[in-house]
């Protein structure tokens, strides 16, 4: 009887095996944490094959594409950080707002950026993985605000604006 109890005991899933599947939330916390230069399976892990991607940069389809956008951008970063400030989610969609704080030698004398943002995704397909991101933030204050020459000019146009930056 005891051989067949810790046969049972050997066989049966664990407690953490059982745990509920990460929410929708959660596993966007989790990938936007990991993702780093040296961690870009990340990618593979988090968005389908079919991605399609829009940002005040512009816009790309395909996982493929996104792996080299995230190469791309993080290969000259010194520190990167999100700080989330709200979710709001309905059926597989995720809307939430940020604060990324960055830094990299290229802007702003390597000092750190603060930008805030909000981003759009959705889950679907067939490994239910991020099939839609959209991401909205001022380029200007991420960028161009940070470039000596152009950073006085949209400085000026803010001024002008009224911006109560």
């Amino acid at each position: 009887m005891n051989t067949i109890l810790a046969l049972l005991l050997i066989l049966l899933p664990t407690s953490s095996a059982l745990a509920a599947p990460m929410s929708y939330v959660d596993r966007v916390k989790d990938a936007w944490d990991r993702l780093d230069a040296n961690n870009l399976q990340v990618v593979d892990e988090f968005y389908d094959e079919n991605l399609e991607f829009h940002d005040p940069v512009g816009s790309l389809k395909g996982r493929a594409k996104m792996k080299a956008y995230y190469q791309g951008l993080y290969k000259d970063l010194k520190s990167i950080k999100f700080e989330y400030l709200e979710f709001v989610t309905a059926e597989k969609s995720v809307a939430m707002t940020w604060r990324m704080t960055y830094a990299t030698e290229k802007l702003n004398g390597g000092a750190p950026i603060v930008v805030d943002g909000m981003s759009l995704m959705k889950f679907g397909g067939p490994e239910d993985k991020v099939i839609y991101h959209r991401d909205y933030f001022d380029i200007g204050t991420m960028v161009y605000e940070h470039i000596p020459v152009l950073g006085w000019g949209v400085r000026k146009v803010r001024e002008r604006l009224g911006s109560h930056e």
